[in-house]
């Protein structure tokens, strides 16, 4: 069986046979990519220990909706998260389009074919992604450890902890409300700074989003000028609004294997260095640091492998994003538009000759606010910060 990722990403599915282990594999953090990792090498016979230091899984989460994209591969991300052993036991509801707003120019309705997104759902209540993956894993035999700090350990060991610095920031709503199913972005400096905003309706509940890659400060002044948009522009209808916040951050190391761990998710900086969208990563990954210690394979060879082409273009995107402003947002509307939009996004969302010649300088201008904090001590059996100094003796 094969996971495609892209035009030319092509990984292959685990090849060992089960194992009877005696030593647990330790997973620190019961986010998608941990809880990932725990139920592929649980299903391959290998002990696992999730450790949370939250009281739940999706703990820092809302119940806010998210996309989990659908454009930068032939195959559909559901067949891709079945093969790699992740069933859907979540709400994972497809969406072909929805309207797009930019600055002096008319709504924009885009339609596809495939859908464009599968809308999930996050948090601790029931239907989310979150309790979804906790359900499989805790089925598979995996053992998870809420309200549990793990600073150090012993032996092999993943690394699920998330964010560690805010390279985008998001402030919206969720409530419930009588509007149609529906998906609406704005692409306009003056709600989302170098981002975008968007309001996503299913079954009665909503989610309303402005996400700022700049001006993180206007968080409040942007919400609001978001909120002033919709409502002047739609029917809205909204109830139990609930105020949430969040945010993410993306970068490229050469290498996210230190001594014995193995970082996934956006604790190695995997993320869509463009818009965001980062589940897809998070669960790629963390079947990718399974699958390496299954194999007893280079887990840097791996990702490097699947993850980094799109993981660079996607760097590069930002880089040019960034520079085009509000004739821009309105071109790439426009091409959105005519044709089939998961087709323009595939092929921006994958390598290209001439993208590649743009990386030099695309990495010169990006900077994260995640610094490398790895040390050099000898079998460092350290977790957090890469060995920051508040850990390591």
């Amino acid at each position: 069986m094969e996971v495609k990722e892209g035009s030319s990403i092509v990984c292959k599915a685990v090849s060992a046979e089960p194992k009877i282990m005696d030593e647990p594999i330790n997973i620190i953090g019961a986010g998608p990519a941990g809880l990932t990792a725990g139920i592929v090498l649980r299903k391959h016979g290998f002990p696992v220990k999730v450790f949370e230091m939250s009281p739940e899984v999706g703990h820092r989460l809302n119940g806010d909706f998210q996309g989990l994209e659908n454009w930068s591969s032939e195959k559909d991300i559901t067949d891709i998260l079945k093969s790699v052993g992740i069933e859907i036991n979540f709400l994972c509801e497809p969406y072909y389009g929805g309207l797009v707003y930019a600055p002096e120019m008319k709504p924009v309705e885009i339609k596809s074919d495939r859908p464009i997104f599968y809308l999930v759902k996050r948090g601790m209540m029931p239907g989310t992604l979150d309790m979804g993956l906790k359900e499989q894993a805790l089925s598979a035999g995996v053992e998870i450890l809420f309200n549990h700090r793990l600073d150090k350990f012993e032996g092999k060991a993943i690394v699920a902890t998330g964010p560690k610095g805010a390279d985008a920031v998001a402030a919206g709503i969720t409530f419930t409300t009588s509007m149609k199913d529906q998906a609406v972005v704005i692409l306009d400096d003056n709600i989302a700074p170098k981002g975008y905003a968007y309001l996503l309706v299913n079954q009665g509940y909503g989610t309303m989003v402005t996400v700022l890659y700049r001006e993180y400060r206007k968080e409040y002044e942007c919400f609001e000028r978001m909120m002033k948009f919709f409502k002047g522009n739609m029917d809205m209808d909204i109830k139990n609004e609930k105020r949430f916040g969040c945010y993410g951050n993306f970068f490229i190391w050469d290498t996210q294997v230190h001594h014995s761990k193995l970082y996934v998710g956006e604790s190695a900086g995997f993320q869509d260095g463009l818009w965001g969208f980062g589940m897809r990563y998070a669960i790629l990954s963390g079947y990718l640091a399974a699958k390496s210690l299954i194999e007893d394979s280079d887990y840097d060879m791996l990702w490097q492998r699947e993850l980094r082409p799109m993981l660079e273009t996607s760097l590069i995107n930002r880089f040019l994003f960034e520079r085009i402003g509000h004739h821009g947002y309105r071109y790439l509307i426009k091409k959105f538009a005519n044709g089939n939009p998961c087709d323009f996004l595939k092929k921006h969302y994958n390598y290209s000759f001439f993208k590649h010649l743009l990386l030099p300088i695309a990495r010169k201008k990006y900077e994260s606010r995640v610094k490398d904090q790895n040390c050099n001590h000898e079998n460092c059996t350290c977790v957090w910060c890469r060995c920051g100094a508040k850990i390591c003796p």
